[in-house]
């Protein structure tokens, strides 16, 4: 299986889409593709990544790559929206996983499978064990209700990606454990008892449960086809997903592209975050866990994984590599720091690295707006905001509106900041009233 593989890493301080795309036009990805200038034979692949946002991005990274305005490009098929988008899937699916690709059954929508579930809830929270001294030990209102049906939602499609039985939840929870603990298992039950029989007697399924078996049905048609295609960008993280990627890097005309895959981390810690048989715990936490778990499942090893691209002479890849350095390795930190040379290559990798220790969160959100109004002011300069905070984003996107400054913010506006109005049709358009979206087709600063 390993000489029949094909996987690359791109490193982390190298610029992924760009890299990919060079790698593939000049016939480093899949051997002899493309071939020659025929203007159609990008066409013939197809190319998965992580979201619809790459996907866009890819379109735009394509032409400024071959330097044109208009290219017939790859398919670009974004794998973590497969759920909404199995269209993509149903046109490509021939031969025998045809039929089990079209016929699966309709999945629950969003808002509708979030109302059934409130409707549930709300009969748990009505239980008189759920009850004392008639008053009721939970928020029965309907918006507690929808509120805890978004969190049973996510969790129920957690544990259908990861494939973990509900039967698990037997124990879950001991005997000898507070009340408490079994009035949540039966929180928790309704997702086992109760909707299942939703499902059955209307027809349906879960939407992740079908984005899986459509993704396992992708998966056979690519073993059995001979156009080029690529996985780039995912970590295979979710199993289903992982089958996928393991079925690219094994076949002759595919390619599979980690991101940032760690070549720095010694041998033996490598191994240490999978666990071993001493008893050391998997580090599920490590960033590389994922993809550790990746390549035993296609069967390489890390010296069998080729490098697209330069990294860049900063080199931090090698400081964040020992600062992510799994806890039951620590010790070896003592020996692999001491070297003059490492310290001299902490300096290096930091040199250029700022630190702001703000008052408060407003001066932490001007602090960020005037670096990125800074950067603006840059001929050729190009700067991000990456956040999980989106408080801390409103609140920088605020002080970049007095200024003028037109941004890209790419998680999207709040339904309270677009206002929508009639139309000489008849119909509705929107308008948004927020003061960061009016120029998001402008160049990100």
């Amino acid at each position: 299986m390993a000489e029949r593989s094909h996987v690359f890493t791109i490193p982390a301080s190298t610029p992924f889409l760009p890299t990919l795309i060079d790698a593939l036009m000049t016939g480093r990805l899949v051997e002899g593709f493309p071939s020659g200038r025929d203007p159609l034979a990008l066409a013939g692949a197809t190319i998965y990544l992580p979201t619809r946002r790459a996907c866009r991005l890819a379109h735009r990274v394509f032409l400024d790559v071959l330097k044109s305005d208009a290219a017939i490009l790859p398919r670009l098929v974004p794998i973590g929206d497969v759920d909404e988008d199995d269209i993509h899937f149903a046109e490509a699916a021939t031969g025998d996983t045809s039929g089990e690709a079209l016929d699966l059954p309709e999945a629950f929508g969003g808002l509708e499978r979030k109302v059934l579930l409130a409707r549930l809830i709300l009969q748990w929270a009505a239980a008189p064990e759920m009850r004392r001294d008639n008053v009721s030990l939970v928020a029965n209102s309907p918006a507690a209700a929808l509120a805890l049906a978004g969190d049973l939602a996510r969790l129920m499609d957690d544990m259908v990606m990861r494939q973990v039985p509900w039967d698990r939840l037997n124990d879950l929870v001991p005997e000898e454990h507070d009340e408490h603990w079994q009035k949540t298992l039966r929180f928790l039950k309704i997702a086992r008892d109760q909707w299942p029989n939703i499902l059955a007697a209307q027809g349906r399924c879960e939407p992740a449960w079908r984005r899986d078996r459509l993704i396992a049905a992708e998966a056979r048609r690519l073993a059995a086809s001979t156009s080029p295609v690529i996985a780039a960008g995912s970590t295979g993280s979710i199993p289903t997903t992982a089958t996928l990627l393991a079925t690219i890097a094994t076949l002759p005309h595919g390619a599979l592209i980690l991101p940032g895959l760690d070549t720095e981390l010694d041998a033996g810690t490598w191994k240490m975050i999978a666990g071993s048989d001493d008893g050391t715990e998997p580090a599920h936490g490590h960033p590389q866990f994922a993809m550790q778990a990746l390549l035993d499942r296609i069967g390489i090893g890390r010296d069998a994984v080729k490098t697209l691209g330069t990294p860049a002479p900063h080199g931090r890849e090698r400081l964040i590599s020992e600062a992510m350095r799994p806890a039951a390795a620590s010790e070896l930190w003592r020996q692999r720091l001491a070297p003059a040379d490492f310290a001299a290559h902490a300096d290096a990798a930091l040199a250029n690295i700022a630190v702001i220790e703000a008052a408060h969160a407003e001066e932490e959100a001007l602090a960020i707006a005037v670096t990125l109004r800074e950067a603006m002011e840059t001929p050729g300069k190009t700067a991000a905001l990456v956040t999980p905070d989106r408080t801390l984003a409103r609140r920088v996107l605020a002080a970049l509106a007095r200024w003028n400054v037109p941004v890209d913010d790419s998680g999207g506006d709040q339904a309270s900041d677009v206002r929508i109005r009639p139309s000489r049709d008849g119909g509705a358009r929107t308008r948004h009233s927020s003061r960061t979206t009016a120029a998001a087709r402008h160049r990100r600063p």
